[in-house]
């Protein structure tokens, strides 16, 4: 039987292996290309300030912008409050904080715990669905049904079927369709 504790341990907002290993997908060889256009050791612009970039250390808008996309609401004066109170303690000083994965990652935990969620996140948590499976779902669904790109997921408009785990201590799996598409229901007989 899982106890409350293990059970908390589950999260529902996107984990950092999953950011990372989806931001790295499609968006690398745009930015490859553009590297190579820039005057050596220069950076794209906006790179460290990017809800989405993987370039470390963040500035504080490219942490809480990371954040937001991850699933969690906060801003700025949210993480300099994180600061303060040290719970977080990125590197430099207050007025040009150095995210670090680490960090950022500090802060999601507490966002998390704290139930500074977004909608999709509190989606995830009602489905016991992994956002960064949701993300990769939309993603697959929006190449094989001609969606375009997106950063995350929005089920809204779209079939959206979400398959039970076998075992409770598991996420959900979730899949999306085009609007029409007819689903059946697995073990319902007529």
């Amino acid at each position: 039987m899982t106890t409350a504790t293990e059970k908390r341990e589950k999260r529902h907002y996107w984990l950092r292996e999953d950011f990372d290993q989806l931001m790295d997908l499609l968006p690398a060889a745009d930015r490859e290309m553009l590297k190579d256009m820039l005057p050596a050791g220069e950076e794209l612009p906006g790179d460290r300030s990017s809800s989405s970039s993987l370039v470390y250390p963040k500035t504080i808008e490219g942490a809480f912008r990371e954040l937001r996309l991850r699933g969690l609401k906060c801003d700025a004066a949210d993480l300099l409050h994180l600061v303060e109170q040290r719970i977080v303690q990125p590197a430099g000083e207050m007025s040009d904080l150095q995210w670090s994965k680490d960090d950022i990652d500090a802060a999601a935990e507490w966002l998390y715990e704290n139930e500074r969620w977004d909608s999709w996140t509190h989606f995830c948590w009602v489905c016991n669905l992994r956002f960064g499976q949701c993300v990769q779902a939309y993603r697959v669904a929006a190449a094989r049904f001609g969606w375009g790109f997106s950063q995350s997921f929005d089920p809204l408009g779209r079939v959206t079927v979400i398959e039970p785990p076998d075992d409770p201590d598991d996420y959900a799996r979730i899949r999306f369709f085009p609007k029409g598409t007819k689903v059946e229901p697995k073990g319902v007989s007529q």
